[in-house]
């Protein structure tokens, strides 16, 4: 009786299987090969395939948090007010070591303020309107100082102030631009220039730098209305 030969079902993890060489059977190494050849081919081409794809899923991270890792961007800050003590040493506070040259003047200036008025209490300070911003291993810090501001009757909450620009790096300070009519809007509250001035939108002074031009414009909001300064070009 003649008997078919069965040929056994495979499973899917199972066949086809890869032919394996046996020695002394150039035959069989040769159909192990061609077997093996398109399995490293698809290898190959799915590591790329990841390759790829961790590039673009790079890429789209980058572009989400809005990192340009070879190029800066402009920065827009607000200058804010903030109280200096006057009778601090210098060492321990970056906007009196930027006036450090001035400030001899400035306690004359406050004490002879404090005499005429004795009854208001007043306290030896003054206010530095201040941000920075930070480039590559070093911060730019913009600093003016309320100290012989100008004013006028009809922009009461208006001031054009001395001002410093200096750079900070490795414990250093280096001055890159000095502006003697610095534009400040600011609105005092009932300490002076205080929380409320810094978060009043309707009088207030933003800052951009721009790293590849060095050099930092002005916006002044006054009242609600915004204009643009000159630019300050730094050293």
């Amino acid at each position: 009786m003649h008997v078919e030969p069965q040929i056994p079902a495979h499973r899917g993890s199972e066949w086809p299987r890869p032919v394996a060489a046996r020695q002394g059977d150039p035959a069989g190494a040769h159909r192990a090969a061609l077997t093996r050849r398109p399995v490293e081919a698809r290898s190959h081409a799915n590591s790329l395939g990841r390759f790829a794809m961790c590039r673009v899923a790079t890429c789209l991270i980058l572009a989400t948090l809005g990192i340009a890792p070879t190029a800066a961007q402009s920065a827009a800050h607000r200058v804010l007010a903030e109280k200096l003590d006057l009778t601090q040493s210098p060492m321990g506070n970056v906007q009196l070591q930027i006036w450090s040259d001035k400030l001899d003047a400035i306690i004359a200036n406050r004490r002879q303020l404090l005499s005429t008025v004795p009854n208001l209490n007043l306290k030896l300070t003054t206010t530095a309107f201040t941000t920075s911003f930070k480039d590559g291993d070093r911060t730019i810090v913009v600093s003016a100082v309320h100290y012989q501001c100008a004013t006028s009757h009809d922009t009461p909450f208006k001031l054009e102030c001395p001002a410093r620009v200096v750079e900070l790096r490795g414990g250093k300070i280096l001055l890159l631009a000095e502006v003697a009519d610095f534009p400040i809007s600011a609105k005092r509250g009932e300490a002076g220039f205080d929380a409320s001035t810094n978060s009043n939108t309707q009088y207030m002074t933003v800052l951009t730098f721009d790293p590849a031009d060095q050099q930092i414009a002005a916006k002044v909001t006054y009242d609600g209305e915004t204009s643009s300064e000159t630019p300050i070009k730094l050293r």
